[in-house]
Order: C-alpha cells, then structure tokens, then sequence
C-alpha cells in the first residue's frame, strides 16, 4: 500500500465542495485565473484534436479546451470528482465534445499506443509518488510529436519552507491528502526518460488558502508576475511543463 492509495478517497469527500473551497476567495479566484490564461496560452492550437486529460477536477480547464474545440476523454481515479466533472461539462453544454468520462489511475491507462493527439494533467502530479511513472503512461498514450502539459509543486520555490515539511510529511498543509513537492533537476530527468522534450517551462505562485487569511493577496500577485517568466522563474511555486514526444 502506498501514501497515495487514500487520494480517490479524498477526493470522493471533496469533490462536492472543491470549487468553493479554492476559487471563491479573492486570492483563489486570482489563482484560478493565472491558471486559466497560463493554459489558454499553452494549448492554444489543440483545435480540433483529441485530448486526453487526466485529473480533470471539477473540470476547470476541460470547459475551455471543449469551448476551443478539443475532442476530450477525460479520466479521473476519484468518481466522486469524475462524475461533478460530467455533471458540469453537461451544464455547460459541451457534453457532445467529450468522447467518454472513464474512470482509472494515471499509471495504467485504458488506452492504446498513441491513441490520442495531446495530454494534459494538471494539479495532478503533486498527489503522487511515481511521477515517473505516471508521465512515461501520458507519453504511451500520445503520438510521436504530439504536446502534454502537465505541473507539478517546486521544492526550491518562494514556498520552500512549507515545501519541504510538505515532503517530509507527504501530507498537504491543512489536508488529509498525499502530497509532495518535486527537486526541478528530478523532474527534467523524467521527462527525459519518458522520451519527451521540455518546449517550454511557465512559472506561477498561486494563493495558498491557509495564506488568505494574512491577506497578502496583493504579495502573491507579485511574485507570480515576477517569476511567470525570466530570471525569477525558478523560484515558482508552480512550473507547467509543455513538452514534445520525441519520434
């Protein structure tokens, strides 16, 4: 049994309240629009081709990816969250644009070789203990020269002190969740050793929630302006990674 096993769990409880417990505040809904436009930018020539996603949350990015255009399967190993995905891509009324809502772990996907054009799987890398793994499995299931994008939490970050009990405990701040942050040079290597090329890494410093209460939203927009990109960049609490599978 691994740290992680307890995640769909989580997830299950949840997945009713996820949305109002991050992205209502001033500081989340400043998050989530960071979030949105680094995503935006990222894909934004996935028009018209299939997608897979895994971790879809409430489906925060699968509504923009369908509202562009996307062909999207979705897949989540929590049902509770898979089904407040279907229910709100339902509501949005893209239901038509997703291929099939499937239930299953990122480490052994129920799809062929190459089965889809890209990969996105974010917020996602985190909650798990063979990242490795996990991103050998995305590039299986996409073409030679597709793109994946996925994140994960920086260990030397503005945030490293509370990242580094992060990983030391693998328990999130506040949470009964899995939870770890990565060493960047660990993470270049995966993606090597998945057969990927990193095209492009963004920097982002999102609002923690046990932060808000010091209100010091206006800091965090800071930092995240400085480090999105240039000198700063490492220093993210966030890297997105764009990467290429090679030939």
């Amino acid at each position: 049994m691994t740290r992680e096993t307890a995640n769909p769990e989580f997830y299950d409880r949840d997945s009713r309240k996820y949305d109002e417990q991050r992205w209502q505040s001033a500081g989340g809904a400043y998050t989530n629009q960071a979030q949105q436009a680094i995503v935006l930018e990222l894909t934004a020539d996935w028009t018209g081709h299939r997608v897979v996603e895994v971790g879809p949350g409430t489906a925060r990015f699968t509504i923009p990816l369908c509202e562009r255009g996307a062909k999207m399967t979705v897949v989540d190993i929590s049902a509770g969250m898979l089904e407040v995905a279907r229910q709100n891509v339902t509501d949005a009324g893209f239901a038509d644009r997703v291929e099939a809502f499937r239930q299953g772990s990122i480490y052994e996907l129920p799809f062929e070789d190459g089965a889809f054009d890209h990969a996105i799987s974010l917020n996602v890398f985190n909650h798990l203990e063979r990242a490795g793994d996990a991103l050998r499995e995305l590039a299986r299931v996409t073409r030679p020269g597709s793109t994946l994008l996925f994140n994960y939490a920086n260990l030397h970050s503005w945030y490293w002190p509370a990242a580094r009990r992060i990983r030391r405990r693998g328990t999130a701040v506040g949470q009964d969740v899995f939870s770890i942050w990565e060493r960047p040079r660990d993470v270049r290597r995966m993606i090597a050793d998945a057969g990927l090329a990193l095209v492009r890494r963004v920097g982002h410093v999102h609002m923690p929630r046990a932060m808000e209460r010091y209100h010091l939203t206006g800091a965090v927009r800071l930092l995240d302006r400085l480090s999105r990109r240039g000198p700063l960049e490492p220093l993210a609490a966030t890297h997105y990674c764009f990467c290429r599978r090679l030939e």
